[in-house]
């Protein structure tokens, strides 16, 4: 079967005063309500919205960040305070990828989704809309997260990276790609976006453990 691109379609959402954060926890809970629970890791949790969700749903829910002031620590979730770049990601039946893609370098970046890629993987990012660096073909933009960088104001910020001073975001195509490269089979994306310049992905391996 050949890969398939697939849009995941949801009407415009109703104006709020947020950032936009209520949509993404609505968007993730319609993903994740008809999957069947198992063990899910969310990886880059910060505040921990996104696990809570899945633990109501009913996931065993292992939430992980290099940070731990922003975890709300409610019973029945394993809050775990580690670096995403180097924690196991085998044994699971979803991972979620919330909000992180875009604070890791470009080689992170492709080492975690290869390691996530025989995983369903639900992934919320933003992409580049302009290039200005570009690695073994993939073109993307080098952000930098914060203009008066020192390492103790990097681990200061809580919305930051953690460790390095500039991220890479990909363009929508070369993530797309990338996504297809490093082993998902399909890739289902969110239209509308929520931004122009990020959305929703679902990203199915070519074989699933539990299908």
């Amino acid at each position: 079967m050949a890969d398939l691109d697939i849009s995941l379609t949801q009407s415009p959402p109703v104006a709020t005063a947020d950032d936009g954060t209520d949509r993404r926890l609505a968007i993730f809970r319609d993903i994740l309500r008809p999957m069947r629970p198992g063990r899910l890791l969310d990886l880059g949790t910060g505040h921990g919205a996104f696990a809570l969700i899945a633990q109501e749903l009913g996931w065993q829910v292992t939430a992980v960040d290099a940070r731990t002031e922003r975890m709300p620590m409610t019973p029945g979730i394993d809050w775990v305070q580690s670096d995403v770049r180097t924690y196991d990601t085998s044994g699971f039946d979803c991972i979620a990828l919330l909000g992180l893609l875009y604070h890791l370098e470009f080689e992170d970046v492709r080492d975690l989704l290869t390691r996530c890629a025989t995983t369903p993987t639900i992934l919320d990012t933003h992409t580049a809309l302009k290039v200005n660096d570009t690695h073994g073909g993939y073109e993307g933009r080098r952000f930098e997260e914060i203009s008066d960088y020192s390492p103790e104001r990097l681990a200061q910020t809580s919305t930051a990276s953690w460790g390095n001073k500039t991220s890479w975001w990909p363009t929508r195509t070369a993530l797309i790609r990338l996504l297809r490269d490093v082993g998902y089979r399909t890739i289902l994306a969110l239209d509308p976006p929520t931004r122009d310049d990020r959305t929703f992905y679902l990203c199915l391996p070519a074989a699933s453990a539990r299908s």
